[in-house]
């Protein structure tokens, strides 16, 4: 449940929250389909890779999620974005509607380090090119995870103030430009999370994921318009498409 982890503020509004590897419940389906096969199903050899890569990760993760809360307010002159912290984010519709009755907003970081994407270089130099895929797209399930463990804890916290939560959003997605994701880390402090931010707004490490949550009375949580959004391939779609088949 997330109540269990603690949470430290190291500035106003600005939390750390410890999350720890055996938090973290890792779903092999889930890996499956990220890899493309149908309903997450992995053939008994790809399997066992992954089994040999997931009783290592305890040794290749280092967690580290907070987040910091922001006023957040709609203005309908200004229609294709919100304003956060009183900053301007061209967020485009799909997410704009989704979060436009949002009080507040949490701006979340949250990343596993960068030992698993030197276990997959180091993989790749070797020539174990399919060890070196695999690792990779379990190292992008497991941040994708913890981002969900970090989503649940703000909205566990934000229900003593009687806000619910939205879906989470990040620059890059749901034709919100990753360029914003420039605005988004000035709300952090330096290396908050041990996250650095190119010039080219990629993180680093890479396994890395930031965005915003909206909160508020009049919010609710949604599942993501695939529908509406033009990035084809995207994980959150491939596993909502699975999802509905299953129902």
């Amino acid at each position: 449940m997330p109540s269990k982890f603690t949470q430290i503020e190291i500035d106003r509004d600005i939390f750390n929250v410890l999350v720890s590897y055996s938090d973290i419940s890792i779903d092999k389906k889930k890996i499956g389909l990220s890899i493309g096969y149908a309903n997450g199903d992995l053939p008994l050899q790809i399997e066992e890779m992954i089994d040999e890569i997931i009783s290592q990760l305890s040794d290749k993760i280092s967690v580290n999620t907070g987040y910091r809360l922001l006023d957040l307010q709609y203005s309908s002159s200004q229609p294709s974005g919100l304003i956060i912290g009183n900053v301007f984010f061209n967020t485009d519709r799909i997410i704009t509607s989704q979060l436009k009755m949002a009080e507040k907003a949490a701006a979340f970081l949250c990343t596993i380090g960068s030992q698993m994407e030197n276990w997959a270089k180091e993989l790749f130099s070797k020539g174990n090119s399919v060890q070196n895929y695999l690792v990779d797209v379990t190292a992008s399930t497991i941040v994708d995870i913890i981002a969900d463990l970090l989503h649940d804890y703000i909205g566990y916290e934000m229900e003593k103030y009687g806000f619910h939560k939205t879906n989470r959003y990040s620059p890059g997605y749901c034709n919100w430009s990753v360029s914003e994701q420039q605005k988004l880390f000035s709300f952090f402090p330096e290396n908050f999370c041990g996250v650095k931010l190119t010039d080219t707004s990629l993180m680093i490490p890479i396994k890395s994921i930031s965005g915003v949550i909206g909160l508020g009375s009049h919010v609710k949580f949604a599942e993501y318009l695939c529908d509406r959004c033009g990035i084809r391939d995207c994980t959150h779609r491939v596993y909502l498409l699975s999802k509905q088949k299953k129902e």
